[in-house]
């Protein structure tokens, strides 16, 4: 009778995959490093990214719109968020972005980014 080996489970397959950007403020008046090869920690080069929550956070004194972009261009929609709020957006069936380095930007300095996601 053949040996059957158990598939890998979901949670040790996240665990082995899964990753949590570094927070990171929106800076200098321009999109900042969030997820790239130069990050702490950093992404994997020759994987591709797959988002499932992304969070911000704005203490600046005013409302402010954040959103992601890669190479310059916006890739999500701004999500408006409150001065002194912060919310939490759920890709539940995944936000592929691909092998590629990903930044934060806001209509404001000091918004706070953090992905959470795998690479595979």
């Amino acid at each position: 009778m053949p040996l059957l080996v158990p598939p890998i489970s979901a949670r040790a397959y996240e665990k082995e995959k899964g990753f949590r950007s570094p927070c990171v403020a929106r800076a200098g008046g321009v999109a900042t490093p969030l997820w790239t090869t130069g990050t702490d920690p950093a992404r994997t080069a020759g994987k591709v990214t797959t988002v499932y929550t992304l969070m911000i956070e704005n203490a600046t004194g005013a409302a402010v719109t954040g959103w992601l972009e890669v190479g310059g261009e916006a890739i999500t929609v701004p999500f408006n968020v409150a001065d002194d709020d912060s919310i939490v957006i759920d890709f539940d069936a995944g936000f592929e972005i691909g092998d590629v380095d990903v930044n934060c930007n806001a209509s404001a300095n000091g918004v706070n980014f953090q992905i959470v996601g795998m690479e595979a």
